[in-house]
């Protein structure tokens, strides 16, 4: 399951999140400019990001944001499909064409979208240079 949100101030109580969830949080910085910080709850994740990412400056922000603009419309799509299966997203993705997230949470989500394109196949357009 994916659950992915912005959140204005957000403190965690993680604790009892047992399902891989993902979660973009925004806090206030003091001159007035949110920040995003994505939080991906998922153990297998991690490791396999450790393993498998390119460093950040291998995509451009811009190719990374084009990408996952598309593939967040992909697994929308999947929500809302007469097709289940068991790795079937639950969780609609709201990915806001007109807000710099910055370059290191676009990084994390792309190869998020990897991984689980990885574990369940369910993306049919996705970047050939992954």
């Amino acid at each position: 399951m994916l659950l992915f949100f912005a959140v204005p101030g957000f403190s965690g109580g993680f604790s009892e999140i047992q399902q891989d969830t993902l979660d973009i949080a925004t806090a206030e910085a003091e001159n007035d400019t949110t920040e995003y910080r994505l939080i991906i709850f998922s153990p297998a994740f991690e490791g396999w990001f450790q393993r498998t990412h390119e460093p950040k400056d291998f995509y451009s922000q811009s190719y990374l944001e084009e990408w996952n603009k598309q593939l967040t419309d992909q697994w929308n799509r999947l929500i809302h499909s007469p097709r289940h299966r068991e790795c079937m997203p639950e969780t609609y993705i709201r990915y806001e064409r007109d807000v710099d997230y910055g370059k290191e949470l676009n990084h994390r989500l792309f190869y998020y979208f990897r991984f689980m394109h990885e574990q369940c196949g369910i993306f049919t357009n996705f970047p050939q240079r992954w």
